[in-house]
């Protein structure tokens, strides 16, 4: 979660060595790095598609909203980005509110031709898919769309749901982040939190069938991008570019063919 602007580099050199040729930034990471952080990823030369993540606007639209959101255009706008990350980090009061705030930042947004992608997280106000659809819609804007991760999926209260996904308009899925969880057990949504942060698994650990969700985007026209989200202790101990190299491989053994 820290970094500074020699490890910044690091992982970005590793990241684009290992064979990948997109990735998605955390803008603070960008801001922790300092300056020559912006050109270090141009002379990668991996493409940025989208920047993450906007999480204030739960409560509803404000002038602090508006900030967020503006910094985060600015900074996928000048790094060529089309996505921007979305994510709410604890329960949801007033729907509403929820929802209206989704629109603002998706109107935001669109205003600079990119899309809001909201993703779920099982032990907050947006706990699944459904939840994340159904905010998504409620916002009325075209521009808001849903980020599925394959760890939250299977962690989704009840689990994959198929049916769902397959109900989707193609381009409600615009971002698909890749990562397995730590085994198939089911787990309190209490540690779900601690799991995602420290422990997932490279994809393909045999636990996300991956078969299924690829047919299932594919049954509805959906193109999304693509990357990998791994956090794993176990993996970063082993450093940047060993990282890099199992999480690209473990990806492209799990793409579709």
């Amino acid at each position: 979660m820290a970094v500074d602007g020699d490890s910044f580099r690091g992982y970005i050199d590793a990241t684009a060595a290992a064979g990948f040729d997109s990735v998605s930034l955390w803008a603070f990471h960008l801001m922790f790095a300092g300056a020559g952080a912006v050109d270090a990823v141009r002379a990668s030369g991996l493409k940025v598609e989208a920047v993450e993540a906007t999480i204030g606007w739960t409560g509803g639209p404000s002038d602090a909203v508006t900030a967020e959101i503006d910094g985060l255009i600015a900074t996928g706008s000048d790094l060529g980005a089309r996505i921007i990350g979305a994510a709410c980090l604890g329960p949801i009061d007033d729907t509403g509110a929820a929802a209206a705030g989704l629109a603002s930042v998706a109107e935001r947004a669109a205003e600079a031709d990119m899309l809001i992608a909201l993703e779920f997280l099982p032990w907050t106000g947006v706990p699944s898919l459904a939840a994340a659809n159904e905010l998504v819609l409620a916002s009325g804007s075209d521009s808001a769309t849903v980020l599925l991760d394959t760890f939250h999926w299977i962690r989704q209260p009840g689990g994959p749901d198929l049916d769902v996904l397959r109900s989707l308009p193609g381009d409600r899925i615009a971002y698909v982040q890749l990562c397995d969880p730590s085994d198939a057990a089911d787990m309190p949504v209490d540690q779900i939190e601690n799991e995602a942060m420290h422990g997932r698994q490279a994809p393909g650990a045999g636990l996300v069938d991956y078969a299924a969700i690829w047919d299932a985007l594919e049954h509805i026209g959906s193109d999304p991008f693509v990357a990998a989200e791994v956090f794993s202790d176990q993996l970063a101990a082993q450093g940047a570019s060993s990282m890099a190299q199992a999480v690209h491989d473990a990806c492209r053994s799990v793409l579709p063919r």
